[in-house]
């Protein structure tokens, strides 16, 4: 076996270990009974995930009573991008008979203005929620110098 081959199949195995490790991470199963009843709340338990250099999407399960049931990370991406599917963002929700969810998405660039691609993932996923009814409360981007929450902004409703 050549060197340089050698070399890819240990940097493999290095990304697989650093990707595992993430997710281990990342995926935090929460059942604290906090109330999760505002965007700051939400921006407040979310701010550590908003420093990851690699685009994330999490799924905030809430109870009947806006407690959170468990915080999930649904998709990892790259630096730019991160692909979030109503079917991964809902399977969950299901199982955990949420009563509803917020869907909170990082911006490694540091600017937290939504890009038409988040405006379209909320779309679709505030009409998944309505048709499987359970409602999308808000879709949160997040970044190091801040946050933009759909719900505040009137946006969930407009979409």
């Amino acid at each position: 076996m050549s060197e340089e081959v050698r070399r890819e199949k240990m940097q493999c195995k290095l990304t697989q270990y650093v990707v595992k490790r993430d997710m281990k991470f990342m995926t935090v199963q929460e059942s604290t009974g906090e109330k999760i009843n505002s965007f700051r709340k939400v921006y407040e338990l979310m701010k550590p995930e908003a420093a990851i250099d690699r685009e994330c999407v999490w799924v905030l399960h809430l109870n009947s009573h806006l407690e959170l049931i468990e915080k999930e990370l649904v998709s990892m991406g790259d630096v730019s991008a991160s692909i979030v599917h109503p079917r991964e963002v809902f399977k969950k929700a299901i199982l955990h008979s949420s009563s509803q969810i917020v869907v909170v998405h990082n911006h490694p660039s540091g600017d937290f203005l939504p890009s038409v691609e988040d405006k379209d993932v909320a779309k679709r996923l505030y009409k998944a929620g309505e048709i499987i009814g359970i409602p999308l409360a808000d879709f949160m981007v997040i970044s190091t110098k801040g946050f933009f929450s759909f719900a505040n902004e009137g946006m969930l409703e407009q979409q």
